[in-house]
């Protein structure tokens, strides 16, 4: 982030005004996030896991930042400044970090099949949370830090700090992470289009499900990549100034609201809270009587788990961990519920609109990867 001392008065209280709003919306949306992965036990698995540090950093990020710009105690180059200017380069690289893990995740679950990702969260946590201190530390050492009119960071003079320490690690990130969905989507198109299942037309939806964290995670930071090389060659124009300002501090509302949407356990408990005050004044009763039965459906998924099918004895397929409960689904991340022994059995890919009785795609998948007809 950051922005050029010489733009005009009227540029900067837009920016302010744009960088609270963007900020307490991004609080919002991840505390949102956080508080339905606290009160649903459903949704809590492996994916979920990284899926609330990035809200969790995000948030920590965000609260300390909103206050910052609200109470305008950065204008001084003392510890408030630099602390902005740690909040905005540890803080994005961090989320930025726990997208990559997420990609890193799903790609391992669904073509790898690997049954253990579990064993990589000491990784993560490590990556994400350790990896942003060296350019932190280096920005700080550099002596690089300024105030940019809203907010302090990495000043003009310094254009090859903002690039080695900020943009060419979300370039490096952005693609690793686009790679990776690449594979995993063209790995579930032929599994999907090579099988016989009914479901083919359901595939754009599993596939945007897929996909459309990193559309995000791209959109929100295009224009600040963008803006960064215009500043870099001597131009301030006011447009991309201000989308970067808006949507790169609006990275983790709209990064939840793609998870909200990805999860229709989650967006039906939430839809339930939210009409259960309308309908105690007669407003959208039906709606609301719909969601709050079904609130706690477990959709099957067009896909298998990465721990397999078994058989039941009532001759149908299901989901199992192994006892393990931390158990996995990606796209819509919405677990089977508890068995009658206790045991949780595993969470699978869902689609809010899949065929309540889908094992043929299912079993498309398993016969698929027993076959070795992966796309990999």
């Amino acid at each position: 982030m950051g922005q050029p001392i010489s733009i005009s008065n009227d540029e900067i209280i837009v920016s302010y005004t744009l960088l609270l709003f963007a900020d307490f919306t991004s609080i919002i949306g991840c505390g949102i996030v956080l508080i339905a992965f606290w009160r649903l036990r459903l949704l809590r698995n492996h994916v979920t896991k990284v899926i609330a540090c990035f809200c969790g950093t995000s948030v920590a990020k965000d609260i300390p930042s909103t206050i910052l710009t609200l109470t305008r105690s950065s204008q001084g180059m003392g510890f408030p400044c630099y602390f902005y200017s740690i909040l905005i380069t540890y803080g994005s690289l961090s989320c930025w970090m726990w997208t990559l893990c997420l990609a890193i995740s799903i790609y391992r679950l669904i073509v790898k099949r690997d049954p253990d990702v579990e064993k990589y969260e000491k990784w993560y946590y490590l990556s994400c949370w350790g990896a942003p201190v060296i350019p932190t530390i280096i920005m700080l050492a550099k002596n690089t830090v300024i105030y940019l009119g809203n907010w302090c960071w990495i000043s003009g003079k310094h254009i090859a700090y903002r690039f080695v320490l900020f943009y060419v690690p979300f370039f490096i990130i952005f693609f690793v992470s686009a790679i990776l969905v690449g594979i995993t989507m063209r790995y579930t198109y032929n599994v999907i289009h090579n099988g016989v299942s009914d479901n083919r037309d359901k595939h754009f939806t599993y596939q945007f499900k897929l996909v459309n964290y990193i559309v995000v995670f791209l959109v929100c930071w295009l224009f600040a990549v963008i803006n960064r090389i215009l500043n870099s060659i001597g131009y301030y124009p006011t447009v991309p100034n201000i989308l970067h300002t808006y949507l790169s501090v609006s990275h983790g509302f709209f990064a939840s609201c793609a998870f909200i949407y990805n999860n229709p356990l989650l967006w039906r408990y939430l839809g339930c809270k939210v009409l259960k005050v309308f309908a105690a004044f007669g407003f959208f009763v039906e709606t609301y009587r719909k969601l709050e039965k079904n609130k706690n459906n477990n959709n099957p998924s067009p896909y298998t788990s990465s721990r397999g099918i078994t058989s039941t004895p009532g001759g149908g397929k299901t989901f199992t961990t192994n006892d393990n409960p931390d158990s996995i689904e990606v796209l819509e991340m919405e677990p089977c519920p508890i068995s009658e022994d206790g045991n949780i059995s595993t969470p699978v890919l869902t689609g809010a609109d899949v065929n309540p009785r889908n094992e043929d795609l299912n079993a498309d998948l398993s016969e698929n990867h027993q076959n070795g007809s992966s796309a990999v």
